[in-house]
């Protein structure tokens, strides 16, 4: 029995990479669509304000700076 992931050792060169490029086309392709991590909810929150508001957030992000870097 002959796995999909196994290459045969007659195999040309161009088939092994052409097998080899499936392969990772096949991988890509069920990367692509897992879905991704929740972002926080601080942080989604804030980058809607960011669009929402642009001036009045970089008057925060000006304020938090000298905050920080006061410490």
């Amino acid at each position: 029995m002959v796995d999909e992931f196994s290459m045969a050792p007659t195999a040309t060169p161009e088939q092994r990479i052409d097998q080899a490029s499936e392969a990772i086309r096949r991988m890509a392709e069920d990367t692509m669509f897992e879905p991704r991590p929740q972002q926080d909810r601080w942080l989604h929150h804030l980058s809607v304000a960011t669009r929402a508001a642009p001036l009045q957030s970089i008057a925060v992000a000006f304020l938090l700076g000298v905050f920080l870097a006061r410490r």
